[in-house]
Parts: structure tokens; C-alpha cells; sequence
């Protein structure tokens, strides 16, 4: 089974490196490129989620 849940992120540049932020979560991430802190964001919510969600229900499908 999968759950599709909808979270958003903003991704915005602060001096040298990128910020990226989802709400839903209340996560922050950083990164020196937008990849790089949108795989961080990606990582951090799907720990969230982990530690949020019964194992088994747990499949995240980003799209």
C-alpha cells in the first residue's frame, strides 16, 4: 500500500549555500547546490516519516 502525503518545499538562497524548507514537516535543510538541499530536505523527511509512520507504511514516492 501506498499513501501519498502532500508536502511542499522552498528552496531559497541565502549568501553561499541553499536553504530548503518544508512547512508541513518543520524541517530545514541546507546544501551548497539546490540538488544538495533538496536531497537533504528528501532524506530529513523521509526520517520524519519513519519515525512518524507503522512500519509498513512507510514507501515514500516523491513526484
Amino acid at each position: 500500500m501506498t499513501i501519498y502525503f502532500p508536502f511542499s518545499a522552498t528552496i531559497r538562497k541565502e549568501e553561499n549555500t541553499y536553504i530548503s524548507i518544508c512547512p508541513e514537516a518543520d524541517i530545514v535543510c541546507r546544501g551548497e547546490s539546490i540538488e544538495e538541499a533538496v536531497t537533504n530536505l528528501k532524506k530529513e523527511v523521509e526520517q520524519f516519516l519513519e519515525e512518524e509512520l507503522p512500519r509498513g507504511f512507510s514507501r515514500i514516492v516523491y513526484y
